[in-house]
């Protein structure tokens, strides 16, 4: 057979092969054996170009087997190009430009996409392995193509567009020398490819004009394409390349974009690239051109782009004349997202600029500019709105424009816009599918964007946020615009509050959360509480009469709804900063403060009154529910008075002390205060009295408060002896029912355990010293001074607290041996499942955020049953034992650390067995308890209280961890955790496991370095949602800051009583190493970072280093760079961790020159020369040097492992050209149309040039 026959026939083969794949009917055995006979095809066949060419270009075949014919000459190109001869590569050369110049169907023909794509890619991926160097022809070919008509200039761009992505955008080259050759072609000659793209758009736009006008519309439609192409073409460029070339003659390009702006057909594209050019970042010579952009010919043009979209709105539906259409409404949409990016990048350049130099000054068309957003936040659309409210943000923070005089006399319009957008909306799920004109725009819009209730609530959530950021920068500008705003909305919303108490004629009111009425108030609320938090940072303040008289008229509004009071109290709350600012004035004489003096005690009877409400209908659930909120409120709201305002109620304490003491023995409504509510107020009680100033006046009070509460404990002692014993007292070994809690004594025994725990842990968390020494020295606090001269304190609670401390420890006991054998095998039948885990607290360690919520709907959450209530109540039990141990370190200081038996005490109680109690049980131990422990103990109290703890805790969790990550990991290599499961009991075990050891690593920091007990709990929630396996490190390289703590932390005090005690040492030491391999590349980081001080501390002391350590240590961080070498932040530490390790031990270990030669495929010459580096006296402090490093790197490269996507990646290797030579380049006019030089490198061997 010919070669064509043979060609031919296997073209049928392959062409059958790819329609059975592509069969819906086929079956999976038939279409797995066509898929792998195609792949064979690529990979073995010599003929793999000739096919896909005569696959690609016969008519016979469909689009598919058409495709698949292009995708096997790019196979060749991308695999196959080194080694195919020279004729082949110009066969296949040639025969793509030739398919270029026929073009793949009409430009207008969006169904061949694919086809196009699939062609540009065949000669981007030869012009990757060929130009400049050996191609120089190129661009001449190219535009020649171009002169073929507009379904060629389409490919042409798509050829430039896939080539600028791979060079510049993604950078996916795999040789960086051949990347570097291909970008700088393209910068010698992007002036000519600028001039190009920018008469194509010309030509195009006015031929697409003149064939509209013509009724052309099938011609019209390429020519649209064609600069829809060259614009997306231009977005690939305008990042990147010089700001010169973007505004050469004189910033046409920057018109056109703004023109086009105004034309339906492009102005979308023409605004992602406006938008990529007026974001671009650099230094100020680079973005001072883009203040052209503020010319106001251009401003008005986009000026008018903007009101013409706003103008097309769903409301127009039901309207007079033509109505818009779904699709016309949904571009403009769009555009207007767009245009928002836009004006972001303008306004970030201005805010930049302004101010920096002279030559840069306030724009003076900046007005055009501000009507512009103003329309833009008025749109009906949420997206749009919040996306102009980000730009006023920036606006109103910068210095110079927020001062000036125009963007001023725009506040009251802005806030006036913005303020009802505040007013929460409901997911319009009840409105008509068909019937758009019977929604309201906003809705249509949030139907557009948005598939699910929670969805649009965590993007309401985020907007409101936005929307309320205005008010309170507002606020620091124009306070008395943004007050008198709120006054006047208060005012209005509280006479008519009046006139619907009167209506009612005080029967029950509607308790909804989604009640109009009620959603106003909560906006106003926002807003209110926004704007007053602000208040005293201007100078210009309101008026403290005018204030007070809203206070006032908020305490006089009376109301039985219990949502209504509640906004109330949250009004009350925002405006007591009035009765703070007149207490400041006061003096016999002044009125204004003396009102003030007289409205607090009102305030008080308002909140107090509170308490007793009773809600209309006492029997209806719903209202009942609403009633326990707004207890809840009042309280939580004394405490937010008594923590900001204290000195202002110190003078009124009797009197809240009085009230709060009444209610708590009024039997009437004390059974209606649930004791967090009854401990809640006497924390205010505290936080006040934490203002007497006087020792023993606070040790009374707080005497007064535990007094009870001691008996209580003291009760509890035979109850606290077994596990057993706690079981039968709550109730566990009895089945779940539901009864009254009269009926049920173990319920009763549950509220007062509970009640006594959190009363202590309120006293604890509560009560301090005065922060003023010279306070705390006459009230009687200080009793002494520390070693540097700093005065040690007392805590008034401390003798009262302490006598208890034996009970909460003996119940923290029990709470761990409930985990025994023996107490599970007591629990009843229903309470098997108690130990297990909630579900928010699943969610909250699988980091699945919750859905923002009024914490006042009472409709969100459904009855809990007698099994929920019970597994709350031994999680608010374990959670409140920890909390306090944790708060009692830093609340009573060395009263507490210099106990005797302290340690042995925790050792007993707190960790007793730890070996059975589960990892979230753990958690609570080590993050909430231990941290903050170590964190706060006297240095005179490391040898006696931490080190016998640590001596203690570390071999545990060296095990613990070794074994739980040795578990973790036989469950990724048998398959059982992969990507596509989320939600097994074993994915839930490893996300627990990567956490524990997390947080572990954390606490081995602040004893072995110090630190911030605060500093990692910002990105708890995100290191909770971060990695499984492979996408761990998907982040960016190690900052500057974690480089330059790696190599300068120093062991403290604590760490090195730790390292030489051998037996914590080495099980630290043990944890670190391991951790570095442990498959999760934050811990590897964390490890990193401790480990490198560890070492240097124990290299400096020989007895605690020997061999068996050091051979240990470097094979530790050979291993973590197996394991995470391939990702940058991880590896960026790891070679420092490792270079560092070699420099401090290869002189004493000679072994360690072993442990590189068991890398597979080491060169010995390069350990000889890592040796030599090594050899040479360290750079000046820790500091690494950088050819170490590299030769560190080089060593290590064939341990990195590889990604999953990775893995089974077929290599592509392009080969490098010779070094481009530098030539004066030609520039071409513009009469014949090329787009550069044919005769640059015209002195290189030219690769597809044919004598003839």
């Amino acid at each position: 057979m010919s070669q064509l026959g043979g060609t031919e026939a296997l073209a049928l083969e392959l062409a059958q092969a790819v329609d059975m794949i592509m069969q819906p009917t086929t079956t999976q055995q038939a279409r797995l054996e066509a898929y792998m006979a195609c792949e064979r095809f690529k990979e073995e066949s010599p003929l793999c170009a000739q096919v896909g060419l005569y696959l690609a270009s016969s008519p016979q075949f469909n689009q598919q087997a058409h495709h698949f014919g292009l995708q096997l000459m790019e196979y060749t190109i991308k695999f196959k190009w080194n080694q195919i001869t020279h004729e082949e590569k110009v066969f296949i050369k040639d025969n793509a430009i030739k398919m270029l110049n026929l073009g793949v169907g009409p430009a207008e023909d969006k169904r061949l996409l694919h086809l196009k794509d699939a062609l540009s890619r065949i000669i981007v991926e030869m012009i990757k392995r060929e130009w400049p160097q050996q191609w120089s022809d190129l661009m001449p070919e190219l535009s020649q193509a171009c002169n073929q008509g507009e379904a060629q200039t389409e490919l042409v761009l798509l050829v430039f567009l896939r080539l600028v992505e791979d060079v510049a955008l993604l950078q996916t080259i795999e040789s960086n020398q051949r990347r570097k050759d291909m970008y700088q072609a393209l910068n010698n000659n992007m002036n000519d490819i600028f001039e190009f793209f920018l008469r194509l758009v010309e030509q195009h736009v006015t031929a697409f004009r003149e064939t509209t006008s013509r009724a052309n519309f099938q011609q019209a439609k390429a020519h649209s394409r064609v600069v829809e192409m060259a614009l997306l073409t231009l977005s690939g460029f305008v990042e990147w390349v010089s700001i010169q070339h973007i505004m050469s003659s004189n910033g046409k390009l920057l018109h056109f974009l703004c023109i086009l702006l105004n034309d339906k057909a492009f102005q979308c594209n023409a605004a992602e690239c406006l938008g990529l050019i007026t974001n671009r970042k650099g230094q100020v010579k680079e973005r001072k051109p883009l203040m052209q952009l503020y010319q106001e010919e251009l401003m008005r043009l986009i000026y008018s782009s903007a009101m013409s979209s706003c103008s097309q709105s769903p409301a127009d539906v039901s309207g007079a004349g033509t109505p818009p259409t779904e699709t016309s409404i949904e571009q403009e949409h769009n555009f207007l997202k767009k245009l928002n990016q836009v004006l972001n990048g303008m306004v970030q350049q201005l805010v930049a600029l302004w101010g920096k130099d002279e030559t840069i000054q306030r724009p003076a068309h900046l007005e055009i500019l501000l009507e512009c957003l103003l329309q833009l936040v008025q749109h009906p659309s949420l997206s749009v709105a919040h996306g102009a409210a980000l730009i006023w943000q920036l606006l109103l923070k910068h210095e110079n424009s927020s001062k000036d005089y125009a963007l001023v006399t725009y506040i009251p319009k802005l806030i006036h816009t913005i303020a009802p957008r505040i007013v929460k909306l409901p997911y319009p799920t009840n409105c008509p599918a068909a019937s758009n004109s019977s929604r309201r725009p906003t809705e249509y819009y949030i139907i557009l964007e948005f598939d699910s209730e929670e969805e649009f609530a965590l993007f309401f959530f985020r907007c409101r946020t936005d929307f309320l950021e205005i008010f309170r920068l507002a606020t620091l500008v124009q306070p008395l615009i943004t007050y008198g705003y709120c006054e006047q909305w208060l005012q209005t919303r509280l006479r008519l509050a009046a006139v619907e108490q009167q209506a009612s004629n005080g029967s029950s009111m509607s308790c909804s959360v989604l009640d109009p009425i009620y959603l106003e108030w909560d906006a106003l609320v926002c807003v209110l509480d926004g704007v007053l938090s602000r208040i005293l940072l201007v100078a210009e303040r309101p008026s403290v009469t005018a204030g007070l008289r809203l206070l006032e008229d908020c305490i006089k509004l009376e109301t039985t709804n219990p949502l209504i009071y509640s906004i109330l109290l949250s009004c009350i709350s925002a405006l007591f900063v009035f009765l703070s600012m007149s207490s400041c004035q006061l003096t016999p004489n002044n009125c204004v403060a003396m009102s003030g003096v007289n409205l607090l005690p009102r305030v008080l009877d308002k909140i107090f009154r509170a308490l007793v409400l009773k809600p209309p209908n006492e029997l209806e659930k719903v209202q009942q529910k609403s009633a326990k909120n707004l207890r809840r409120h009042a309280a939580s709201l004394l405490v937010k008075l008594a923590h900001k305002y204290p000195l202002l109620l110190l003078p009124v304490f009797e009197q809240i002390n009085g009230h709060v003491e009444m209610l708590l023995k009024d039997q009437q409504h004390s059974h209606q205060l649930c004791r967090l509510v009854s401990t809640t107020l006497q924390e205010s009680l505290i936080l006040i009295s934490n203002h007497f100033c006087d020792f023993e006046r606070q040790t009374l009070f707080i005497e007064h408060i535990i007094q009870e509460k001691r008996a209580e404990w003291a009760a509890f002692g035979e109850v606290l002896k077994t596990p057993l014993n706690f079981i039968r007292f709550v109730g566990l070994d009895k089945s779940p029912e539901i009864m009254l809690p009269e009926m049920d004594p173990c319920l009763q025994n549950r509220s007062r355990l509970l009640d006594a725990l959190h009363v202590v842990l309120g006293v604890v968390k509560r009560c301090t010293w005065p922060d003023d020494p010279d306070r705390a020295q006459r009230g009687g606090f200080v009793i002494g001074c520390t070693e540097l001269g700093n005065p040690i304190c007392r805590n008034p609670a401390t003798k009262h607290v302490v006598p208890l401390l034996s009970h909460i420890l003996a119940l923290m006991r029990v709470l761990n041996e409930m985990f025994t054998p023996r107490a599970s095998a007591a629990l009843s039948e229903g309470y098997k499942k108690i130990h297990g885990m909630m579900e928010h607290e699943k969610k909250l360690l699988m980091g699945i955020c919750a859905i923002p919520a009024d914490p006042l709907d009472t409709t969100i959450k459904a009855e809990p049953t007698p099994f929920e209530k019970t597994q709350t109540f031994l999680l608010l039990l374990v959670e409140g034992c920890y909390h306090l141990m944790g708060s009692a370190g830093p609340s009573l200081g060395r009263d507490l650390y210099q106990l005797m038996g302290l340690s042995d005490a925790i050792i007993t109680n707190i960790f007793s067995c730890l070996d059975i109690v589960p990892d979230y049980r753990m958690r609570p131990i080590i993050r909430v308890f231990f941290k903050p422990f170590v964190y706060s103990c006297p240095p005179s109290f490391y040898g006696s209280v931490l080190v016998p703890l640590f001596a203690h805790l570390t071999p545990l969790m060296c095990e613990r961890l070794s074994r739980r990550w040795l578990y973790i990991s036989s469950l990724y290599e048998s398959g059982q955790l992969n990507g596509e499961v989320n939600d097994t009991q074993e994915v839930l075990e490893d996300q627990l496991n990567r956490t524990l050891t997390r947080e572990y690593l954390d606490v081995l920091k602040i004893a072995l370095v110090g630190g911030q007990i605060g500093a990692d709990h910002s990105t708890t929630a995100n290191a909770m949602a971060m990695e499984n396996e492979e996408h761990s490190m998907d982040s960016a390289p190690q900052s500057r800051a974690a480089q330059s703590a790696l190599l300068s932390d120093i062991i403290s005090d604590l760490g090195g009583k730790l390292l030489r005690n051998e037996q914590i040492g080495n099980y630290i030491l043990l944890t670190l190493l391991r951790a570095i391999a442990w498959n999760d590349g934050m811990c590897n980081m964390k490890a990193v970072n401790i480990a490198a001080p560890v070492m240097r501390f124990l290299a400096a002391e020989p007895h605690l280093i020997d061999e068996n350590k050091a051979v240990s240590a470097f094979t530790a961080v050979l291993q973590g760079m197996q394991v995470h070498g391939q990702h940058e932040a991880n590896q960026s530490g790891l070679i420092t961790l490792g270079v560092q390790f070699y420099e401090l031990l290869r002189p004493k270990f000679p072994i360690l020159t072993e442990v590189l030669q068991h890398i597979p495929s080491v060169n010995a010459a390069d350990i000889q020369k890592f040796d030599e580096k090594i050899a040479v006296a360290p750079v000046k402090g820790n500091k690494v040097d950088r050819a170490k490093k590299d030769l560190f790197k080089k060593l290590t490269a064939q341990l990195v492992g590889r990604s999953v996507n990775q893995l089974f990646r077929h290599e592509v290797q392009i080969a490098n050209l010779p070094p481009m030579q530098t030539h004066n380049k030609t520039l071409i006019g513009a009469v014949d149309g090329n787009i550069m030089d044919s005769n640059q490198n015209a002195n290189l061997a030219q690769l597809f040039r044919t004598d003839k």
